[in-house]
């Protein structure tokens, strides 16, 4: 429809000539420029609108992870309706990209370095409170196991929890076995391998399907030095892809977040196939109640290494209000399509009464109960 308007627009300096002369070969080259920015325009602002609506759709939520990216594109097309501007169709234009902007921006501002901070920093860590991590999706394909030995050397993280290993990997990763005398490894040859290694004390570990038996996850509780006890769960969702919904990864998120609201001392981290500012995550914060370190530092963009452009934050590490962090970085290059994440936390006890835990109200606990209806629909069998 707004092609068609954009056609039937009669320029100024026509208006008044009832037989206009034949178009030269540059009027012809700036209608069609034309048309061709009205196409782009009308295509940008779907990719602001459409993730909007509350569906699972692929197609739809495939827009949550370049907003960033979408943000830019809109920045650099709104100039070029400058030289139409005597148009009224360029105004309306314009003022859907603008939106686009706003929109865009609302997502991604609480993850702004300039945006609140969501978790407070600690001070200089005490060992007997500090739990560093390091989580990393290692690609099954990938066969560099020395980067990802060189680097968990290097970074001589407490706990390390890595996606889609399988029989292979676990093999060439044995050197961890003496790294880390605690371990639960569950390799699978269909890129949902997950395994945990942990120089503290495992007091329990188990490995969980929350809603497919083939995409395990990890439950454990590890001790501090101090003798403090904190629960972890390590998740691997499936992802958005092409003709196939959202359901399974978005249900996955929300048992998860039920298992670990009314706990204490909890962390769940992984490759959660999502990024910070989708409606997915805001609800499993809210379901969970954790928080997120990245809001106020920076965006920590973990997918894809291997472009410049098209890069989200897709491994996440969340916890529970009562550690501060005191420190976040994304790692170098393991030969993975992902980079590593590094959070070190402090439990902090005192903490609670400084930060804020997402709210959970009825209209989240409603959507919370349509994503797990919507998987239970799909696979035909009751999940918890």
């Amino acid at each position: 429809m707004i092609l068609m308007l954009s056609l039937n627009q009669i320029d100024p300096s026509e208006a008044n000539d009832a037989s206009p002369a034949p178009l030269t070969r540059a009027g012809k080259v700036v209608r069609w420029l034309w048309y061709g920015l009205v196409a782009l325009c009308v295509l940008l602002a779907a990719t602001a609108l459409l993730p909007l609506l509350p569906v699972n759709w692929w197609w739809v939520r495939i827009g949550d992870f370049p907003r960033v990216q979408l943000l830019l594109a809109y920045l650099i097309v709104l100039p070029m309706l400058i030289p139409f501007f005597r148009r009224r169709l360029s105004w309306v234009l314009g003022g859907l990209l603008l939106a686009g902007v706003g929109i865009q921006l609302y997502w991604i501002f609480p993850y702004l370095p300039v945006a609140p901070q969501e978790v407070q920093s600690a001070g200089p860590p005490q060992r007997s409170s500090r739990l560093r991590i390091v989580t990393a999706n290692v690609l099954q394909k990938n066969t560099n196991a020395s980067a990802v030995l060189e680097l968990i050397r290097n970074e001589s993280p407490d706990v390390v929890v890595l996606c889609e290993v399988n029989h292979r990997w676990i093999r060439d990763l044995a050197p961890l076995d003496e790294m880390f005398p605690y371990h639960e490894k569950h390799p699978l040859e269909n890129k949902y391998g997950i395994a945990l290694y942990s120089r503290y004390e495992v007091t329990r570990a188990e490995v969980r399907a929350m809603v497919k038996e083939d995409i395990p996850s990890i439950d454990a509780r590890i001790r501090l030095p101090s003798g403090h006890e904190v629960r972890l769960f390590a998740v691997h969702p499936n992802p958005p892809r092409p003709g196939e919904s959202t359901v399974k990864r978005d249900a996955e998120l929300v048992l998860v977040g039920r298992e670990v609201r009314d706990n204490q001392s909890v962390v769940v981290l992984g490759d959660m196939n999502d990024v910070g500012w989708s409606r997915t995550t805001n609800l499993f914060q809210e379901v969970s109640g954790l928080l997120d370190p990245r809001k106020g530092r920076g965006l920590y963009p973990t997918f894809n290494a291997r472009s410049t452009i098209w890069q989200y934050p897709l491994d996440h590490l969340f916890h529970t209000d009562d550690f501060r962090v005191a420190e976040l970085r994304t790692l170098s290059y393991i030969g993975s399509d992902h980079y590593p994440l590094l959070v070190e936390l402090v439990y902090a006890p005192d903490a609670e009464d400084e930060q804020e835990a997402p709210d959970l109200d009825q209209g989240d606990r409603e959507d919370a109960e349509d994503a797990v209806e919507a998987a239970r629909a799909k696979a035909g069998t009751d999940l918890d």
